[in-house]
């Protein structure tokens, strides 16, 4: 388990951070040691480095307030990945269950209530994990300024298998409820 250290014991806005890739803040009663949940994803805002630690600053005060998802991150200036834009520096902000389109939508509300106008992309842990990055990896998209998920083809794929499955356990369950017992031998 990575143990996180919150951001009011860093005492460092993201741009003045020199030992950790990640500032982190938890909504309330959550924990930042929490591990991940199994269907866990993350809002993603690309945030210039001009504008990186006023902008961390909201998230984090809007998350600690209860306001978005369980958890946010910052990158810090140390954090950064090959073939990425070294002007700009992302933002998660988390959501436990990306199939949860309600809470999804909930917390994107929510970003554009705090007046964050620009494309917001949404990406699974799961994708993460396995190396997902750049075009395509994003399972749901916000347009700059919409308040209106855009839902890839490959996510509503993704969505309709899950119904499908649920549908077909609660099927199975409900024939085995029905069927009659066994007779004793």
């Amino acid at each position: 388990m990575i143990v996180k250290t919150a951001p009011s014991a860093q005492q460092h806005a993201p741009s003045r951070e020199t030992t950790e890739h990640w500032l982190w803040a938890a909504a309330p009663d959550t924990p930042l040691t929490e591990d991940d949940h199994p269907w866990s994803g993350k809002w993603l805002w690309f945030t210039p480095l001009s504008l990186l630690d006023r902008s961390w600053a909201t998230i984090r005060t809007a998350t600690e307030g209860g306001l978005l998802g369980y958890r946010s991150k910052a990158a810090t200036l140390i954090n950064t990945r090959t073939k990425s834009d070294d002007t700009r520096r992302p933002i998660c902000i988390y959501t436990r269950d990306w199939r949860n389109i309600d809470d999804v939508q909930r917390v994107l509300t929510s970003l554009r209530a705090l007046g964050i106008v620009d494309v917001l992309l949404y990406k699974t842990d799961s994708d993460t994990r396995r190396g997902r990055y750049g075009t395509g990896a994003s399972t749901f998209v916000a347009p700059a300024t919409k308040m209106k998920l855009v839902i890839p083809k490959r996510t509503r794929e993704a969505l309709e298998h899950q119904h499908a499955a649920r549908a077909q356990a609660r099927r199975t369950a409900e024939a085995r409820r029905k069927a009659p017992a066994p007779k004793p031998t």
